[in-house]
């Protein structure tokens, strides 16, 4: 530093004036505007004064210092060849630059830190368009830039190449052991490590891509293994399991034996997703009709009733398998019967089937009349919200009648009802 500029630097109250200047000139994105000086003390303000030729009770007086008049004053001393914004990085020994300058040089960084990604990974342009936009689901990206933009290029690297990789349809992978041979670590891509949740974000913005409106970033494990599963990737493939009865399956060797002996003893099936997977066509044992319920218990009362009628139960929320039993079904022409319980988890279930197989899921009892024939002493004031995220229309009728009760209705209340349309259909007879 030139010798002269020592004088900023030793004389008290100068150091912390140009701290004060700095912040003005990035904040106003130029030299100007005034710098409160109630703060400083007397020898501090004895020596400013001394810079411009005056009297510390003058400058108390003022109460501020104009950054212009500082800047004039230069040129009656020894530094008449310094603008302010100079003197300051010379005095404060670092580059300075009004906050639009550093926003400016933000984003020409950050735009080629993409362009320089999208080089190497041309076909990354439609999720890299998505980062670029700064969404709120991307903030966390950028936070991870800010931190460490080398280790951030390496990891979305790695998740390309991965996405790029995914199983292709007809077979699914374990996740550790597809992550192993991406990238040589089986944990790579956990959903607690970044590059885990990169994927999951690259996977969702596809989604977006593909015109799927209701796609989100999952928020809890179902949704999570759902959105894994769509690229036929699994986590759990045992514990995830899809509850069915009445129904045939087949593999490339031809009907399964073991779906076929279940049809034949009348044998209810927790199939695992790792089972489901093995599979590639179902289709029910009689008719084109399958019939689901979410809740355990009165699935279970109507298969005791009907022990060879096509049934499914979801156990409340759908999991993986249960997807997957779904999709196929669908494939085979199949229309698909869903009662749920008449509350509002229970139509965000069955707006949710109808949103993804549209004409092929029928709602079945889920109408205004069950609804007052079910209708329980459970209070759901407080989650009537969530009605408000549904699409169909076929709902209005209904919604504004559980608006008004606000109360719960619950299959166990309408189960004969449920068996006796089963049996219609089986039997053409009714009880």
């Amino acid at each position: 530093m030139n010798n002269k500029l020592e004088l900023f630097r030793e004389e008290p109250g100068f150091l912390k004036l140009f701290g004060l200047f700095k912040a003005k000139y990035r904040s106003i994105g130029r030299i100007g505007g005034t710098v409160s000086i109630k703060t400083f003390n007397e020898e501090e303000l004895e020596s400013i004064a001394g810079f411009f030729g005056t009297h510390k009770e003058i400058l108390l007086q003022k109460g501020s210092i104009s950054l212009l008049d500082f800047e004039k004053e230069l040129k009656n001393t020894g530094f008449s060849e310094y603008t302010l914004s100079l003197l300051m990085e010379e005095v404060l020994q670092e580059s300075i630059l009004t906050k639009k300058e550093e926003l400016e040089r933000e984003r020409k960084e950050e735009s080629l830190f993409i362009q320089s990604f999208l080089l190497a990974n041309p076909d990354a342009d439609w999720w890299f368009q998505r980062l670029q936009a700064k969404t709120p689901d991307t903030r966390w990206i950028w936070s991870l830039y800010k931190e460490n933009k080398k280790e951030l290029q390496k990891k979305l690297k790695q998740v390309f190449k991965a996405f790029a990789s995914l199983p292709k349809k007809g077979g699914f992978e374990r996740l550790p052991f597809f992550s192993q041979k991406i990238t040589g670590n089986p944990h790579y891509f956990d959903m607690n490590e970044t590059a885990g949740k990169l994927l999951l974000h690259c996977m969702y913005v596809d989604q977006l891509q593909r015109g799927n409106n209701d796609a989100a970033m999952p928020k809890n494990v179902e949704e999570l293994n759902d959105l894994l599963a769509e690229y036929r990737i699994m986590r759990d493939d045992l514990w995830n399991f899809a509850t069915c009865q009445g129904m045939f399956a087949a593999n490339e060797q031809g009907l399964h034996p073991v779906w076929d002996a279940a049809v034949q003893t009348q044998t209810v099936m927790n199939v695992p997703m790792k089972e489901m997977a093995k599979v590639e066509r179902i289709w029910p044992a009689i008719g084109t009709k399958v019939w689901i319920a979410e809740n355990s218990s009165v699935c279970s009362t109507i298969m005791d009733a009907l022990p060879n009628a096509p049934i499914i139960c979801t156990h409340g929320q759908l999991r993986a398998a249960s997807w997957r039993l779904l999709d196929l079904l669908v494939e085979a022409n199949c229309t698909l019967y869903y009662s749920g319980d008449l509350d509002p988890e229970g139509l965000l279930i069955a707006d949710r089937l109808k949103k993804r197989y549209k004409d092929q899921v029928v709602l079945w009892r889920m109408d205004k009349k069950t609804y007052e024939a079910s209708i329980s002493s459970e209070n759901i004031s407080n989650r009537l919200s969530k009605l408000e995220s549904l699409s169909s229309p076929e709902w209005s009728e209904l919604v504004s009648l559980m608006r008004e009760k606000k109360r719960a209705g619950y299959q166990e209340a309408i189960a004969e009802s449920l068996i006796n349309d089963i049996k219609i259909y089986l039997t053409g007879k009714e009880d």
